[in-house]
């Protein structure tokens, strides 16, 4: 398992891109993904219920799905 330091940036350009075609999110979204992958969930992961688009319970999803993909 690769440590978040030891991961390649185009490695992580694409899990970042597939996350976000998984969860949904286009592909300008992808910066919302980055802005938290190295981030708590338990930090800002929790939905407004103001109907977000996207929610951020959408964006939380991405991330966990581009951290499964790196191995973090």
């Amino acid at each position: 398992m690769a440590s978040e330091a030891e991961t390649a940036p185009e490695v992580v350009a694409v899990a970042l891109r597939d996350a976000a075609a998984r969860a949904g999110l286009a592909p300008d979204q992808v910066g919302l993904i980055r802005m938290y992958l190295d981030e708590d969930p338990d930090t800002w992961a929790s939905c407004c219920g103001s109907a977000c688009d996207p929610c951020v319970l959408t964006i939380a999803c991405a991330v966990r799905d581009a951290r499964r993909r790196l191995g973090w």
